[in-house]
């Protein structure tokens, strides 16, 4: 039985992959590199340290992180508040709260920029269970971010399941010794889940997967066929 949903944040929840690549490619510029969509598979899923040490390898930039990644952060607070759910992500998070099922959120993504993602879903809570990159030692692909939120849950492992849209964020989850939910944006994306992940193709798939099943007969039908 099901007694917590531990959530990613980017690109499972929110639309927020292209503003990350956005910042990415603007902080290049920034220090003279030009750069666009072709960085994004160098950074989907990663923390912003190991882009920050894959952009000082690849292009020779000396800026320190601290100044790298308070230039990322201001551009992504600027633009965090025209951030879209992704569709159908809210429906299902609404339904499994109706459910009375316990949800947590896991994120590569600093504190800042998570705290900013959830004012723009309008899911912020005082009971809510969040951690961040700034919370633990190590991101995903390593267990600790999900380790933490199941301890802070006061649940093992196998009383949880992770809903990841990237196979680092899987990875870490699967770690974990934890029951993934794997929802890609894509095919290509979802040959690079690993094996123990169950895929879903939309949001009502999604919801099948986690229990609820009340959850077709709440939700839009225009959103059932989107990914």
């Amino acid at each position: 039985m099901i007694k917590a949903i531990l959530w990613d944040m980017d690109g499972t929840l929110i639309e927020s992959e292209s503003l990350h690549l956005a910042t990415l490619v603007e902080a290049l510029a920034h220090h003279g590199v030009q750069a666009g969509d072709e960085m994004h598979p160098f950074v989907f899923g990663k923390t912003g340290r190991e882009v920050h040490a894959l952009v000082r390898e690849r292009f020779g930039i000396a800026v320190d992180f601290g100044e790298w990644s308070a230039f990322r952060a201001r551009a992504y607070l600027n633009g965090a508040q025209r951030l879209a759910p992704r569709h159908g992500a809210l429906e299902v998070y609404r339904a499994a709260k109706a459910a009375g099922i316990t949800q947590a959120i896991v994120s590569n993504a600093s504190r800042m920029l998570l705290e900013a993602n959830l004012r723009t879903l309008g899911i912020e809570e005082p009971s809510l269970i969040t951690v961040s990159v700034n919370d633990v030692r190590h991101g995903k692909p390593s267990p600790e971010p999900y380790e933490r939120a199941a301890w802070l849950l006061r649940l093992a492992p196998e009383e949880v399941v992770a809903v990841e849209d990237s196979p680092t964020g899987a990875g870490g989850a699967i770690a974990a010794n934890m029951r993934v939910i794997g929802w890609p944006v894509d095919d290509e994306a979802a040959a690079l889940f690993p094996s123990e992940a169950q895929i879903v193709r939309s949001p009502d798939e999604l919801a099948a997967k986690l229990g609820l099943d009340a959850f077709s007969m709440s939700i839009d039908p225009s959103l059932q066929q989107r990914r």
